[in-house]
């Protein structure tokens, strides 16, 4: 690429300079990808072969202290005009500037730094052939919006590490009593700052286990009075814990989540909606290397699983709505990954969903690949 005039001035009055600088630049290319085959029990439900995700990671540091980063993402594998379909969009673009160990400025279009999946979710790094539906309908994965914070390590935290952010808010009108906040983000598109959020994490890792606490607070009226006023105006307020335990053959995890809606009722009557005003759950799984037992000595993996989560996006409703017992979901999750290197995976599961209900009920079964690099 050729290079601008200013360098070749700077390389002609301080070669040694220029030559610092330039070493000092660094593009880095990677990306991950994962393709679903699916066959649910039911009439009309034919297996079905999918191409999830294909995404690209670019990132570029201009210096020791100042880096950019970025993830772009294509979903189902194409997107045509008129139909229904995939999806092209970004999943993360933002600027870092190292001020010390303790503090990394960050702004842009950054992941809520919330539970496991929407902050680690590359294929090879979590069990299963899909994310958990925990991670869908509570968590909204994979959840960004364009805002300013701050991430480091803790001086004398032992393993301490936190990210604080300030970003633009959910919008109401995109709640659902299915899914609940999910599509409520704005995810970095003409996103209305009218409130504001402020997100953040806390974590302590240790060698072979991580735990961490995450929020998430702010109003989700927009500009829309009839839902409230103010900046905070139908508040979303999320806490939620997580932890994760990795030590020789054995790995545990699970994550909890409790979101509270203010002004439910509110948003219910101006977007006829029969959202819940508390969502609430969580999911525990357990895995064993079986190759451990088989060839102790072997750099491969071959984990067997099982994943239980229980959620439901109506855990409490407002004034106006009854609960529907079939949002109260139980889903069980039970397969093999199989890990030649640590970032490729064949995956297979078996999974029962059910509900309180007991309506709508089946059972699925999954095989899939995924990579990163």
């Amino acid at each position: 690429m050729r290079k601008p005039l200013a360098w070749g001035l700077l390389c002609a009055l301080s070669p040694c300079l220029s030559r610092s600088l330039l070493a000092q630049e660094r593009t880095t290319v990677g990306g991950y990808g994962e393709v679903h085959y699916t066959n649910a029990t039911g009439p009309n439900t034919p297996g079905i072969a999918n191409l999830a995700r294909f995404v690209v990671y670019l990132a570029h540091g201009f210096n020791d202290r100042l880096a950019f980063r970025s993830e772009l993402e294509v979903e189902n594998a194409k997107l045509e005009g008129g139909k229904a379909g995939g999806e092209v969009s970004l999943e993360q673009a933002y600027l870092d500037y190292r001020v010390a160990d303790a503090l990394t400025i960050r702004t842009g279009l950054v992941l809520a730094p919330i539970g496991i999946i929407n902050e680690t979710h590359e294929p090879p790094t979590f069990n299963g052939v899909g994310r958990p539906g925990f991670d869908h309908d509570v968590i909204p994965t994979t959840w960004r919006e364009i805002g300013i914070g701050a991430v480091g390590t803790i001086p004398g935290g032992a393993g301490l590490a936190y990210r604080v952010y300030l970003v633009n808010g959910l919008k109401a009108e995109g709640f659902d009593a299915v899914e609940g906040i999910r599509e409520g983000r704005q995810e970095g598109q003409n996103a209305s700052f009218t409130n504001p959020s402020f997100t953040g994490r806390l974590e302590w890792a240790r060698p072979g286990l991580k735990i961490g606490g995450s929020f998430w607070y702010g109003g989700s009226a927009d500009t829309n009075t009839a839902v409230g006023t103010g900046t905070f105006a139908a508040p979303v307020t999320l806490l939620s814990a997580d932890a994760r335990f990795d030590l020789g053959a054995l790995a545990l995890r699970g994550v909890i989540a409790n979101i509270s809606i203010g002004d439910a009722e509110a948003v219910n009557t101006v977007f006829g909606q029969s959202i819940g005003s508390r969502i609430a759950g969580g999911y525990l799984e357990g895995a064993y290397d079986v190759l451990h037992l088989l060839a102790p000595a072997s750099s491969q993996r071959l984990r067997a699983f099982a994943r239980y989560e229980r959620y439901d996006t109506q855990a409490d409703v407002p004034t106006g709505v009854t609960r529907d017992p079939s949002l109260a979901r139980r889903i069980t999750t039970m397969g093999l990954t199989y890990k030649p290197t640590w970032n490729v995976a064949f995956k297979g599961d078996y999974q029962l969903v059910r509900n309180a209900a007991g309506v709508g009920e089946y059972d699925v079964l999954s095989l899939g690949v995924g990579y990163q690099f």
